[in-house]
């Protein structure tokens, strides 16, 4: 991997619909060796797939958090799954990450209301394994 497959990449994190055409015009390549290089990242799973950014308000969902857990397992990957996998209403878990630190856990959620985030706590504290969360809200986000 050289420097114009990760500006090649860098466009792609920026507009994952780009054809192969506007990116040869930006990098002043042809559009065949555009299309080489790409496929040759996904082959080697360096691009993995493309996906699609949502304007979750829109939807809304105008609140995001970030919810730390701490917990006494020895299967994290178990007990991972079983977060990511709590069905609630109105409520999304977009990430959940295993973390070092006092925390063990970090999810990131959208919901549309608070309300939501307490039934997610109820949830989550009703499992032996986690002993304690913290929520910080988000206020704005730049990308």
């Amino acid at each position: 991997m050289d420097n114009l497959d990760r500006q090649i990449i860098n466009i792609l994190l920026r507009n994952g619909r780009i054809t192969h055409e506007e990116i040869s015009k930006k990098l002043n390549m042809s559009r065949p060796a555009i299309h080489q290089r790409i496929s040759k990242l996904e082959q080697q799973g360096i691009i993995e797939g493309y996906r699609t950014k949502v304007d979750w308000s829109k939807l809304g969902y105008h609140i995001s958090a970030y919810i730390s857990i701490k917990v006494k397992t020895n299967d994290f990957n178990k007990l991972m799954d079983e977060i990511v996998n709590i069905k609630l209403d109105n409520f999304i878990i977009e990430e959940c990450h295993r973390v070092t630190g006092s925390w063990c856990l970090i999810s990131k959620i959208r919901t549309l209301t608070p309300d939501y985030i307490t039934k997610f706590h109820d949830l989550l504290l009703k499992n032996e394994s986690i002993t304690d969360t913290s929520t910080v809200l988000l206020l704005s986000s730049i990308e």
